[in-house]
């Protein structure tokens, strides 16, 4: 039993580092190696090519990406991209929830200016 789950760990591990390979930027490569030079590596000598590339990607993204402390251990499959593009949830729209609350205010205006009518018409009559 103890091979078995070293055996699927070893798997899981080359299995992760050819993903993260083959998502991985070509101008973001790790030690300038070509992307598909390190997919082959992940490949080839599965377990410890795979361990070094994933080490070697570490290192490159820690040294890219300061401002958080460190990289994602997970690289890109985990890496926040910020916002990305495409339509928005209305509630996420600034300039969607400026023209709502106008015309809100607009038809609250309309209201008291149809309700004022209203009380001056009946008082005249």
């Amino acid at each position: 039993m103890p091979r078995l789950i070293a055996v699927l760990l070893l798997v899981a591990i080359v299995v992760y580092a050819f993903i993260v390979a083959v998502r991985m930027d070509p101008k973001k490569s790790p030690a300038g190696i070509n992307k598909w030079v390190w997919v082959i590596f992940t490949i080839l000598p599965p377990v410890i090519g795979s361990i070094i590339f994933l080490v070697a990607n570490y290192v490159t993204n820690s040294k890219n990406n300061p401002r958080r402390g460190g990289p994602d251990f997970l690289g890109p499959l985990s890496r926040d991209q910020g916002p990305r593009p495409g339509p928005m949830a209305p509630d996420d729209d600034p300039d969607f929830l400026r023209e709502l609350e106008e015309e809100l205010r607009r038809a609250q205006y309309d209201k008291k200016l149809r309700d004022h009518e209203d009380d001056s018409d009946s008082s005249s009559s």
